[in-house]
């Protein structure tokens, strides 16, 4: 994608998906305290408050409102505010503007800046967007911080569930430099971090005599790296637990194609230890 000079406006808007985008960003006849001025003295008094916004950030970005998702549009304003969003405290403005527009001097893109963060003030998520002179900050919720929350209490089975695909899948069409060497960074320990505890949760079932639902999980694993051998090892230690033999040989032997293949190598001799017991344990 070639960086146009300038601020697009198309771009902050997000790419030509007219109707989701409306709704996303209301009109002026509509704004964010319409609702409110419906409701009355009902609204003012703390009933039928409306929960605040809060952004998926695994997987595909969405918006969620009033308890309904909308999917955000792969944009640059959705880039900045899961930037800023991720960050959960203020950001100062100048980061902001050398990493959204790093082609641009510091007029252009303070300028660029003010307009994406327009672009999302005027937006549904505006409502949880606080703007100041120097820092924007996002005061509304994310699963970003539930998954992290889930992981440091060891609730695996909750971080695992929370994590829906790659962190801001979709987003890497954002084709600005040092955001793509964030969003990579962040990406990987993140993906990182899923499988510790997709690890975890395995051996966890494991322990309580759940070898298949143990190797259920392995497998996730195995279709995003077939070529990650702890998780090879512990699907032959769930497929010895359940006695599925047939779904670890396979997970085994796809293992051991893909290592020949790629690396020219193979399996540690740990990991031919378990094989061997696998195959040697009468059926």
């Amino acid at each position: 994608m070639t960086i146009r000079k300038g601020f697009d406006r198309s771009d902050a808007a997000g790419p030509a998906r007219r109707v989701r985008s409306w709704r996303l960003l209301g009109d002026a006849r509509e704004g964010v305290a319409a609702p409110a001025r419906r409701r009355g003295r009902s609204a003012r008094r703390g009933f039928d408050r409306p929960s605040p916004p809060s952004l998926a950030l695994l997987g595909a970005p969405r918006l969620r409102i009033d308890g309904a998702w909308h999917d955000l549009p792969p944009s640059r304003w959705v880039a900045l505010l899961a930037y800023v969003a991720h960050a959960r405290t203020w950001v100062r403005r100048e980061l902001l503007a050398v990493t959204f527009w790093p082609e641009h001097d510091q007029v252009r893109a303070s300028w660029n800046l003010r307009q994406c963060l327009q672009t999302i003030a005027r937006s549904r998520a505006g409502t949880a967007f606080e703007r100041e002179p120097t820092r924007v900050c996002w005061r509304g919720t994310s699963d970003l911080g539930d998954f992290q929350s889930y992981l440091e209490a060891a609730s695996w089975q909750a971080a695992v569930a929370t994590y829906r695909g790659p962190f801001l899948d979709g987003l890497e069409a954002v084709d600005v430099g040092p955001f793509q060497d964030w969003l990579g960074v962040e990406r990987g320990d993140l993906q990182e971090r899923w499988r510790a505890g997709v690890l975890a949760l395995a051996e966890e079932r494991l322990r309580a005599d759940r070898g298949g639902a143990a190797l259920d999980l392995v497998h996730t694993l195995l279709r995003h790296d077939p070529l990650d051998e702890v998780a090879v090892r512990l699907a032959l230690r769930a497929a010895a637990a359940s006695g599925d033999r047939t779904r670890g040989a396979r997970a085994y032997l796809a293992f051991c194609e893909a290592l020949r293949d790629e690396l020219g190598a193979e399996p540690e001799p740990t990991t031919e230890a378990l094989w061997k017991e696998l195959t040697s344990t009468p059926a």
